[in-house]
């Protein structure tokens, strides 16, 4: 097995040791190892030395592994991002916003979009390794884990947006899921409604099942029973609620709320319901989960559950900074954020 001492990567068809960086260089394997591995102040290396070795490396390129802090000569500026879907409003959001941050410390960010699979996520994270990024964003799919914490072993500078995952040993920015529908689901309750359908994102995955966990609890809560025939759904897309709602409205008895678990699901339950001349709220509640663009000009203002976009952004890439940057091991830390009930007239 390759130590970071041994360690080397192809430059044409040969290989690129730190014995060739050495010998090129005109300085010592042990001297080219501390100053790759960003110990050379501690050695009292000269700088001019340094800069030598640095730039030496660089032309024979050299890249450098990822399980040591990355002197900053040898960063390449650049970050991943692995999201499941830049379609959607709320991720397309937060991707561009994850993008402006990185631009303000002058870093760039590869974008891929992995839809909404498990194994070509895998695929997309392999390949931004192989591009020698600082750093990783990742928004898993969320129904395997396995690969994330494979992934947080390595010591790549890694930080997972949009999910909360116990014990994947890296830092974890995201909302509070449960919370929110939670919030979402006694506010229908709270305005009379006792029958709510539920359609779902993707079943199964991590917030999907934290927000049908806070629809369940809301209705224990209350001593309503949940009838599970009303839980319905199987993908994120318009389609889906399309369908979904009308098939809620042939259950007998019907609905009389609907809560929909992302934006474009909710796009998809407003187009049936006006196919059946459903009044909402009259005949039917209705409330999103993510908020949506120009929501509030709808002809019946839509009640959404509102997500920090700017702020989840923001953090995840000051914590990918920060590791970045260390020298040492960075304790993983996890941050839940509030979500916001934006009262509209849905309801």
């Amino acid at each position: 097995m390759l130590t970071n001492v041994d360690a080397w990567i192809w430059l044409g068809m040969a290989k690129v040791t730190l014995k060739r960086i050495a010998e090129t260089a005109g300085f010592s394997e042990a001297t080219v190892s501390r100053v790759l591995s960003g110990q050379g102040s501690l050695y009292k290396i000269r700088p001019e030395t340094e800069k030598v070795i640095f730039e030496t490396a660089r032309r024979m390129g050299y890249t450098h592994g990822h399980n040591v802090f990355k002197p900053k000569p040898l960063r390449t500026q650049t970050l991943g991002l692995v999201i499941p879907d830049l379609s959607h409003f709320f991720l397309g959001r937060l991707a561009r916003m994850i993008v402006s941050r990185a631009a303000a410390f002058g870093l760039a960010v590869f974008v891929c979009d992995t839809l909404e699979d498990t194994e070509t996520e895998i695929q997309r994270i392999e390949q931004l390794l192989e591009q020698d990024i600082d750093g990783l964003l990742v928004l898993p799919v969320g129904r395997q884990w396995d690969h994330i914490v494979r992934l947080s072993h390595r010591g790549l500078p890694m930080v997972v947006v949009d999910r909360i995952v116990p014990d994947v040993g890296c830092h974890c920015v995201g909302v509070d899921n449960y919370h929110g529908a939670l919030e979402a689901t006694e506010h229908l309750i709270e305005s009379g409604r006792r029958r709510i359908g539920c359609i779902q994102r993707l079943p199964h995955s991590w917030i999907n099942d934290e927000r049908i966990r806070g629809y369940r609890d809301a209705h224990a809560k209350h001593g309503i029973p949940v009838d599970d025939r009303l839980i319905v759904g199987d993908l994120y897309g318009q389609r889906n609620g399309y369908l979904e709602t009308k098939r809620l409205l042939q259950m007998d008895p019907p609905p009389d709320a609907i809560f929909a678990l992302s934006h474009l699901v909710t796009l998809g339950a407003l187009r049936a319901l006006r196919e059946h001349g459903i009044a909402i709220p009259g005949q039917m509640g209705l409330l999103g989960f993510d908020d949506m663009p120009n929501a509030e000009y709808f002809d019946c203002p839509v009640t959404t559950v509102r997500q920090p976009i700017d702020d989840m952004a923001a953090l995840a890439v000051t914590l990918l900074i920060e590791q970045v940057e260390s020298r040492g091991s960075v304790e993983p830390v996890t941050i839940k954020l509030p979500t916001e009930l934006v009262r509209r007239r849905s309801v």
